[in-house]
């Protein structure tokens, strides 16, 4: 089956890319959140025909019936529209670097990004982290973002409760609203108040009866992409309904806002202090974001890290609009706003450079 280029459904590509680089996606979502019914829509669909789809358990997606081929040892498997679907056997950084080996030996084929599902109660801050942090991948991946379904009907109680269910919200650049069909409007609403109180910039989009394009999950990291992104996360936001003030009560434990600095900025500076942050407070750093302006720099710089781990930064094409402010986001879980405000302004008052910053609020009461 003839499938589309990533070029082709994604045109906002990032410049300087490493063709050796391979994006990754990862899916996370609490237990019976509907990942597995995603994944039954989502894997035949063209816009992963060039994917490697790491998946908990093979056997349980319940797609035999498009394999055309599977390997010796049954932990890989072709679909017919190019996509691999792979079974974790051990460990999940081993399983990827036995895949990048398959391909680099032309065992499989030329997969050009990889889609990884997590379980039920992985935090996606350590997958993370272990993944693009492993030696034997080191400069091999790039992540691409993080999608988290959210089960619309038990996701309100599931983030009460649990955890896992509150930190998989937290660092999502997109949410899916999974089982949509089985609430009314005013409970979508009130959930998507509950996620956006927890993670204002992430993208919610309700998911129906599992169907989804996958384009949606591809390619976060483009100026397409990143323009609703800044928007919500550079605008103060006015609370509109009494279910976001209960929502923040329940979860005081995590804390989302952002920094913007008008003035171009030193990027060894910003790279220094973030370094720094994540080396010493980043079990308490769920995420940070941010797209810079840095002098010397014509185009922006696009960079985040997750827990201990900053990832490589990546340079865009263009602006993804006219304000050309450096805005830096973060996620946090039981740590002082100050620490990460006065870490900054210390290193880029050593290298010479205005350390003032406004504050935006995820939530105001204006």
């Amino acid at each position: 089956m003839q499938t589309a280029a990533l070029s082709d459904t994604h045109p906002d590509t990032l410049s300087d890319a490493i063709p050796a680089t391979i994006p990754v996606t990862l899916l996370t979502g609490f237990l019976g959140s509907g990942k597995t019914t995603l994944l039954n829509r989502l894997l035949p669909q063209p816009a992963l025909g060039r994917c490697a789809v790491v998946i908990n358990e093979l056997g349980a997606i319940g797609l035999d019936h498009l394999f055309v081929s599977t390997s010796r040892d049954e932990t890989v498997a072709l679909l017919e529209n190019g996509c691999l679907c792979c079974g974790v056997r051990d460990e999940l950084a081993a399983t990827v670097a036995e895949l990048l080996a398959r391909r680099e030996r032309g065992e499989i084929p030329a997969f050009e990004r990889i889609l990884i599902e997590t379980t039920g109660l992985a935090r996606p801050g350590p997958v993370i982290s272990l993944l693009l942090g492993d030696a034997a991948l080191e400069g091999r991946l790039q992540l691409d973002g993080i999608v988290t379904t959210v089960d619309a009907k038990h996701g309100a109680a599931q983030l009460t409760r649990h955890e896992e269910s509150r930190q998989q919200v937290a660092v999502a650049d997109r949410l899916l609203l999974t089982k949509a069909e089985l609430v009314d409007a005013a409970t979508l609403a009130d959930l998507e108040t509950a996620l956006a109180t927890l993670n204002p910039a992430a993208a919610r989009i309700p998911v129906r009866n599992g169907e989804i394009d996958a384009r949606q999950l591809l390619g976060i990291l483009t100026p397409r992409t990143l323009r609703p992104w800044l928007r919500a996360a550079s605008a103060p936001r006015k609370l509109l309904m009494s279910g976001a003030t209960a929502s923040r009560a329940a979860h005081p434990d995590i804390d989302s806002f952002c920094l913007s600095y008008a003035q171009p900025l030193p990027m060894h500076a910003v790279e220094t202090a973030l370094t720094v942050l994540l080396g010493y407070h980043g079990e308490h750093i769920l995420r940070v974001k941010g797209i810079g302006n840095f002098i010397g720099e014509t185009r922006p710089i696009v960079f985040h890290g997750v827990q201990q781990l900053l990832h490589e930064p990546l340079r865009l094409e263009a602006w993804p609009d006219d304000d050309h402010a450096t805005r830096l986001v973060f996620i946090v879980q039981g740590l002082a706003r100050s620490v990460i405000e006065d870490t900054l302004a210390h290193f880029l008052r050593e290298a010479g450079a205005a350390a003032d910053a406004v504050r935006i609020e995820p939530f105001t009461d204006t």
